[in-house]
């Protein structure tokens, strides 16, 4: 077993733009990419949400037309991890997909130049597998909303344990639809604004849209980030609600703190949805983990809940306020609005940081917790 796994790299294509650099620094500057959303093939009505205009990056991906909007979105991204670091494509190299939806839009668009079975998860690998030459097949990794910091951990674990790889990228999105937008207007978990989280006059969530990809190694470089520990726990308790008690979450983040050494992050990333059984249940899994007084943050204010997405996505934009040593506001937040205290970032500021704690939750009871630390 090889102890160590590094994040040497990462790469995020959003609403905010191309680039991880760029989207942290949008972030610095307080940008926010949640607008009214009027589309009728989302919604018969307008929502707020981050949705991303691809058409700029179009042209990049060959025989585009071959390829769905989520697929060139994500070669786009791949090829971008890829090529900054020259990462081998060959059979020491694992590949691991991971997404919430997929290419779900394609069912019941009968406007679809695709066929219904691409909508399969092994398919849409297959498509991207192709277009870059990968020699081992894609795994591809799907749990709900813990979809892309889930698959870090499958990443980290088949790195210690199997031989046979070097190295590992994880590449995960999501994208709007009207599937997924009817689903969370069903539940009336839509804001009507821009959402809040932790705010004791949080309305519900904002979608968002993003692809975002990483390079593990079991090599560090001068630039990495170690994983130091990761803790998954299933509450079982509904198939959309989390544990009123927090439960698996806080078996989660015990795990994780155990792995890492006991020790406290200087910042934790939370999921941080802004509706109100999400954020209640964070705050409570917080308060019996003895991280209440830690500076927390949610990133869903910037970007919107990208789903499968997220849990990449704001580990990577965390990574980035370590390697700045800042710590990044929670946009939204105004007042208190959850029955434990906790330490809500409300100002950018500068200061030493060595470690942080990601959290993420999703449907079926889904948790997962990772801490990591500067090398």
């Amino acid at each position: 077993m090889r102890d160590q796994v590094y994040i040497i790299g990462d790469e995020v294509i959003s609403p905010l733009g191309a680039g991880s650099e760029l989207n942290f620094q949008r972030l610095r500057d307080g940008h926010t990419a949640i607008a009214p959303v009027v589309d009728a093939n989302l919604c018969d009505h307008p929502i707020y949400a981050a949705q991303m205009d691809d058409a700029p990056w179009h042209h990049l991906v060959k025989d585009a037309r071959h390829y769905t909007r989520l697929e060139r979105l994500s070669i786009l991204v791949l090829q971008r991890l890829i090529d900054k670091h020259d990462i081998p494509l060959d059979n020491e190299t694992l590949v691991i997909l991971s997404t919430t939806k997929g290419n779900i839009s394609l069912l019941g668009n009968p406007e679809s130049a695709f066929p219904q079975q691409r909508a399969n998860l092994t398919a849409m690998a297959e498509a991207i597998r192709r277009y870059f030459g990968f020699e081992n097949p894609l795994l591809t990794l799907s749990n709900a909303c813990i979809s892309g910091a889930l698959a870090i951990s499958v990443a980290r674990r088949l790195l210690r344990y199997n031989s046979r790889y070097k190295r590992a990228i994880v590449a995960g999105g999501d994208e709007l639809s009207r599937f997924v937008v009817s689903g969370f207007d069903a539940f009336q978990a839509l804001a009507d604004g821009p959402c809040r989280p932790f705010d004791r006059d949080r309305k519900g969530l904002n979608l968002g849209e993003a692809v975002v990809a990483v390079y593990l190694s079991t090599t560090p470089t001068q630039d990495a980030v170690e994983i130091l520990g990761v803790g998954s726990s299933n509450d079982a308790n509904h198939i959309s609600g989390p544990s009123r008690t927090g439960e698996g979450l806080y078996l989660s983040i015990q795990e994780a703190t155990h792995e890492a050494g006991n020790i406290t992050p200087d910042f934790i990333s939370a999921h941080g949805t802004a509706t109100p059984y999400n954020d209640e249940m964070e705050s409570i899994a917080f308060q019996r983990c003895g991280l209440s007084a830690v500076p927390t943050h949610s990133l869903k204010g910037y970007f919107g809940h990208t789903l499968g997405a997220s849990g990449l996505l704001e580990t990577v934009m965390a990574i980035h306020s370590l390697k700045n040593n800042e710590l990044i506001p929670s946009h939204g937040f105004a007042h208190p609005g959850t029955s434990q205290p906790l330490n809500i970032i409300t100002q950018r500021a500068a200061q030493p940081l060595s470690t942080f704690l990601k959290t993420a939750s999703g449907f079926g009871g889904c948790n997962i917790a990772m801490m990591i630390q500067k090398v």
